[in-house]
């Protein structure tokens, strides 16, 4: 679950390692942290880093996004431009291993073999974030570390406050975490940005939606605008977001639809907002259509412009989903079920 207004084009639960020789000290540790939080426990520093360097068998989505064209195959230059393919976004939900990806590593510094900031110079992923518990004696080993961009937080065991710092430390660096493997994206779309992305009274709504409803994971998608989300059983919900703009497109688009005074007269108040696709033309030709079918009762939301929302919590989704199998506590039992066969 999100613990910050923090906004990104997508977001979801993903595994925090734990590295220390000690096992009741892991075990002890794992029963202190969130139980929603995924962890995987190791006493051995080596096996570790073979599971936080192991690549993925499916590339992550921040690299499959992008792909590469030739704009002009006949062009001697062979010019190239960068795809953007946002619908991928949304079909992420369909990867049951998303929730493997490391986000976090916790080690011990004081550790046979490999030491915990050997452990963090051998981590290949630059946008997994490190922890480093130690002792007091080796406070200055680790400040030095952090200092030098090793590890981005440190912890001394001993402190009273260690376990309240260690969960805020997680919470904080997952969060970093997302905000670098989505900076690229984040970028592209600030070019046309979908407007909401970048309002802060948008930003603060949407956090206390997602705490509200139980939302463990969202998903940008740009078709009607707004957001997947699911719960952690893989429940879907649809939220629609637009503004003044957006509603007048419908209104116009609805009148020359022929579309019932009714229906007219709820979009001009904004008492009602439209469920529609840009292939909506495609299937509104019919003449017996129930407009009802895609108009939904508005909510407004003032932020840096009035948006309507609406959320959906039946929407239709042309997604391969296997909401038993691929959601966030059917993950949960997977790693329990390891940590205990182990």
């Amino acid at each position: 679950m999100n613990r910050s207004a923090a906004l990104f084009p997508y977001h979801f639960p993903t595994t925090v390692v734990l590295v220390d020789d000690n096992p009741r000290f892991l075990e002890s540790l794992v029963l202190e942290l969130p139980e929603q939080l995924a962890t995987r426990t190791f006493t051995v520093a080596e096996e570790a880093l073979s599971v936080v360097n192991a690549p993925p068998r499916t590339p992550p989505l921040y690299r499959r996004l992008f792909s590469h064209h030739r704009a002009r195959p006949r062009d001697p230059a062979d010019a190239q431009l960068i795809h953007l393919d946002l619908s991928l976004i949304e079909r992420e939900i369909s990867n049951p291993d998303r929730f493997r990806a490391v986000s976090v590593v916790v080690v011990d510094y004081d550790m046979p073999g490999l030491d915990g900031l050997e452990f963090c110079r051998r981590v290949e992923d630059p946008h997994v974030r490190k922890i480093l518990f130690t002792g007091v004696a080796d406070e200055k080993v680790a400040v030095a570390a952090f200092n030098d961009g090793l590890i981005d937080r440190f912890i001394i065991k001993s402190d009273t406050n260690a376990l309240a710092r260690l969960r805020e430390a997680i919470a904080a660096l997952q969060d970093r975490y997302f905000a670098a493997i989505s900076e690229t994206l984040r970028s592209t779309l600030m070019l046309n940005p979908p407007p909401f992305l970048a309002d802060p009274a948008f930003e603060r709504f949407f956090a206390e939606l997602r705490q509200r409803r139980s939302f463990v994971e969202y998903y940008l998608v740009a078709d009607p605008p707004g957001f997947l989300l699911l719960d952690d059983h893989g429940g879907l919900a649809r939220l629609v977001v637009t503004d003044d703009a957006g509603v007048d497109a419908q209104l116009a688009f609805a009148r020359e639809r022929g579309a019932p005074a009714s229906v007219l007269e709820d979009l001009a108040a904004r008492r009602r907002i439209g469920w529609f696709y840009q292939d909506t033309e495609a299937w509104l030709d019919a003449d017996d259509l129930d407009w009802d079918e895609f108009l939904a009762p508005a909510s407004r939301l003032e932020g840096a412009r009035t948006w309507y929302w609406i959320l959906d919590t039946d929407p239709p989704v042309d997604i391969d989903f296997e909401a038993e199998t691929s959601n966030y506590q059917a993950y949960l039992a997977r790693v329990d079920a390891e940590r205990h066969a182990a």
